[in-house]
């Protein structure tokens, strides 16, 4: 892969919490690291967050730095604290190629905060823009009604401004049975309800991928020892058979990201 040459600010975002938005992150940022890419991460759920407890350089004693190199690790920030937010913006300052922010669920309220007084997203838009960085918003898509809304809601307050890619996340389940809300479905009536979000985006200009599921048991286990997707083949924690589960999860990752890497900036070489 090779630059396009556009700065990019990659948001992984989803009002709803338990979408999968860390898990996504982290097997993003980290699978093009391994591709030699550059890239400067972020967890906006501060020190606490999943995306610096696994991705995170750690001391010798096993501990998490005080300090991030976001380049090799992970920055963090309180998204919710007026002191801490407007690192999301301030963080291009680098002029580096490629940022990604894991973004905690309920923070688009507060990045309305960081230049529009609370009255949307505009002011910070032109902001970025000023900077030469575009906006790439990744939703990750869980069955959930509200995981729809808040993609609705993110297209209202950025429009043609942003790229949009829809993430569904296939350890929800199926698609499009496991997820009424985002595919649309009939209830028993007849009567067609949901869907009208992702046509929307589809109509805007956005895309849609899907997040292989890796098995639960296998990933439970390299999150339990904070250990990225990447390394769970040289830990000595997986059997075979697990280090099979995750080598096709990482396969299947690299062939399904593939559409929205040109909206990360990036494109096969």
């Amino acid at each position: 892969m090779a630059s396009n040459g556009k700065r990019r600010v990659a948001l992984i975002a989803n009002e709803k919490g338990g979408v999968g938005k860390s898990v996504f992150t982290r097997a993003l940022v980290d699978w093009l690291r391994t591709q030699g890419e550059r890239v400067l991460a972020f967890d906006a759920d501060g020190s606490i967050g999943a995306t610096i407890r696994v991705l995170g350089t750690r001391e010798t004693e096993g501990s998490l730095c005080k300090t991030q190199d976001p380049a090799v690790g992970v920055g963090f920030y309180n998204g919710r604290s007026e002191n801490e937010r407007n690192i999301l913006l301030d963080s291009i300052a680098s002029n580096d190629p490629l940022y990604i922010h894991d973004l905690a669920g309920g923070l688009l309220a507060d990045l309305t905060k960081i230049v529009d007084d609370g009255e949307g997203l505009s002011g910070l838009l032109d902001a970025f823009a000023t900077h030469g960085c575009r906006l790439t918003v990744f939703h990750v898509i869980s069955p959930d009604i509200g995981s729809a809304q808040s993609v609705a809601r993110w297209l209202d307050l950025t429009g043609a401004n942003v790229d949009h890619v829809a993430v569904v996340n296939l350890k929800h389940g199926k698609p499009p049975g496991d997820f009424p809300f985002w595919y649309g479905f009939r209830d028993a009536k007849g009567e067609s309800k949901g869907g009208g979000t992702r046509r929307r985006l589809l109509q805007e200009g956005g895309i849609e991928i899907e997040f292989p599921s890796l098995q639960s048991g296998t990933f439970a286990k390299l999150d339990a020892e904070n250990i990225r997707f990447s390394q769970a083949q040289a830990v000595g924690l997986l059997t075979i058979t697990e280090q099979a589960h995750v080598a096709k999860f990482q396969r299947d990752f690299a062939a399904l990201i593939a559409p929205a890497l040109p909206l990360l900036g990036l494109y096969d070489a």
